[in-house]
């Protein structure tokens, strides 16, 4: 058996336990950088845990100038306001745009440089995070990016139409606050696709070829939740059964991903996000059937095992029919959640591909080659054609 390390937030998970944050909070710093999700403001969510926070004396800086796939230079002028106000502690709400946007100023107020010159790419060498990073704490109000466990946060360069991913243990949470109360008023598109993505961290986790029997015990689980709860969860937001385990699901998920590391369906899907500015979600949906389906032959047997974790019925076929259910089942998740999409409806055209190609190969690379079927550059373009040619009915 292989060696392995884990390295996890203190988890709090279950409904109310947000109610915790300023006991916790208060073990880490004494001014707090609190990075909201602007859709918290109007909830009075931003109040209650501003309130959760002053109540154990720390003073609280918010800041909800955070956009949907978070810029990067809008995490290098939110630390300037960080450093200014001498916070140092970032607490950050929200889905995972706001999780990543506080963990790339946890960086940035203690550290030399721009956000993007620590994302992992092969044009650069990656600045390293050193010990000025700031403590986080992370409270999710979405079921899908799990960012509340990993050491991972994705930022978009707009100069360049390109994401790219800070890679490093220091910003992996402190504390993680799973409370699934924080996720009942996420809408049913949203609900959708963050449990895609979810649902794409377990499988590629799973299927990594550096992957572990650690990795792969938390995965399938989290495989298994997805396949039982989600559709539930987008056809009832108040479901606060299926909320609940759609949480859980998400963090499971993240640990899974965290330990492992995204392949190619997070490759293409970011690298193509990226360009298009697309919604996290919907670029990994967009990506992911077309990739299960060229990839079966390389790992029959983990496809296999991902088939009956969502959709148990199919143990009496041969192992090739098994693994070829996979993709099948997850379109047809897909489409029973509102999620089907494709690269073409995105705006992804046949004049892009090679552009895109370049990103991931330049952006993802480490995916890639991860990933149980190997796949170049030629193969790629044939993968993203395939995204674009199947939405347009072809």
């Amino acid at each position: 058996m292989d060696a392995f390390k884990c390295v996890m937030p203190k988890v709090l998970f279950g409904a109310g336990c947000r109610a915790e944050l300023g006991e916790e909070a208060r073990q880490w710093g004494a001014r707090v950088f609190l990075a909201v999700d602007p859709q918290l403001r109007s909830s009075g969510i931003e109040a209650e845990i501003t309130k959760s926070l002053t109540a154990v004396s720390l003073t609280v800086f918010a800041f909800s100038d955070i956009q949907p796939d978070p810029d990067c230079f809008a995490v290098d002028r939110a630390a300037v306001v960080c450093r200014q106000e001498k916070c140092d502690l970032v607490v950050a709400v929200g889905g995972g745009s706001a999780l990543d946007f506080g963990k790339g100023v946890a960086v940035m107020a203690g550290n030399p440089g721009t956000a993007w010159q620590y994302t992992r790419r092969r044009d650069h060498t990656p600045l390293s995070a050193g010990t000025g990073t700031l403590p986080i704490l992370a409270l999710p109000s979405t079921s899908g990016t799990g960012s509340e466990m990993t050491h991972y946060a994705v930022f978009f360069n707009p100069e360049l139409r390109e994401k790219s991913t800070i890679v490093t243990e220091r910003i992996i949470p402190r504390v993680a606050i799973v409370d699934p109360e924080l996720t009942y008023s996420c809408p049913p598109r949203l609900t959708a696709l963050t449990g895609v993505d979810a649902l794409a961290h377990s499988i590629e986790a799973y299927i990594n070829i550096k992957t572990t029997p650690f990795v792969r015990l938390v995965a399938m689980e989290a495989i298994r939740l997805v396949g039982t709860w989600l559709e539930r969860a987008v056809a009832n937001g108040a479901d606060t059964e299926a909320r609940a385990w759609m949480s859980w699901a998400s963090a499971l998920a993240g640990v899974a991903i965290a330990h492992a590391n995204p392949t190619l369906p997070h490759a293409l899907g970011q690298a193509a996000g990226g360009y298009l500015h697309a919604p996290h979600g919907a670029s990994v949906a967009a990506c992911l059937p077309a990739v299960l389906r060229v990839s079966v032959e390389a790992a029959p047997q983990d496809f296999a095992d991902i088939a009956e974790a969502l959709r148990p019925g199919g143990a009496d076929l041969p192992l090739s029919a098994r693994a070829v259910r996979c993709a099948q089942i997850v379109e047809d998740l897909l489409r029973r959640i509102g999620a089907e999409t494709d690269l073409g409806s995105l705006g992804l055209t046949e004049a892009d591909i090679d552009r895109v190609t370049q990103i991931a190969l330049t952006g993802y690379f480490t995916g890639i080659s991860l990933h149980p079927k190997a796949v170049d550059r030629e193969q790629i373009v044939a993968i993203y054609r395939r995204c674009i040619e199947e939405g347009a009915g072809t």
